[in-house]
């Protein structure tokens, strides 16, 4: 699946981004905190609609006018595999479901040693499932049987593939980044 990123990633945001750090990003998510970014604008896209719903709802007061949305491209170096520890998932399988967990559920912004994580997305949007798991809705938790009912209600053939940067170390495998007009993708 990583020769796929020898072409463009995307990000899209509602914040203007100089440089990527991936320190800013937020803990508990699908691959630990890091910097996130698609292989299709599309999705990218999607994300940064999504965050622009989130904050005009937090903000109250705000209008939807007073946030401004931004796609970046983002071009890694042919080199990043052999020069960092990547992590590959080539399918939303046990293996990628227990990792997923495992980021979301520890207190530790970087809950495994890789620099690079690139495989299918748990969005936000499947929050709801993942909530339902640590319920013990599917069975007990942890068991293989609440484990294989989960994976089929995150229909993860649907699943878009992301990137994640996810040490200091990794910002160093961008060889470009630049923002672009989101509305050429529409």
């Amino acid at each position: 699946m990583s020769r796929a990123f020898e072409q463009p990633l995307y990000h899209g945001t509602i914040e203007a981004i100089q440089r990527i750090d991936v320190s800013r990003g937020r803990a508990h998510k699908d691959f630990g905190r890091g910097f996130y970014m698609s292989m299709t604008p599309k999705q990218a896209i999607g994300m940064m609609h999504k965050k622009l719903r989130e904050a005009v709802r937090r903000s109250r007061n705000a209008e939807r006018s007073e946030f401004v949305e931004h796609l970046y491209r983002v071009q890694l170096k042919p080199s990043f595999e052999s020069e960092l520890k990547v992590k590959v998932f080539d399918i939303a399988d046990m293996e990628w479901l227990e990792f997923i967990l495992m980021c979301r559920e520890s207190e530790l912004p970087h809950p495994h040693g890789f620099d690079i994580v690139i495989g299918p997305t748990a969005d936000d949007d499947t929050l709801v499932s993942l909530q339902n798991y640590w319920k013990g809705v599917y069975g007990p938790i942890g068991s293989v049987a609440a484990k294989m009912a989960l994976l089929s209600v995150l229909e993860p053939e649907n699943l878009g593939i992301q990137c994640c940067l996810c040490s200091k170390e990794s910002e160093s495998s961008v060889m470009t980044f630049a923002p672009v007009n989101w509305k050429m993708y529409v």
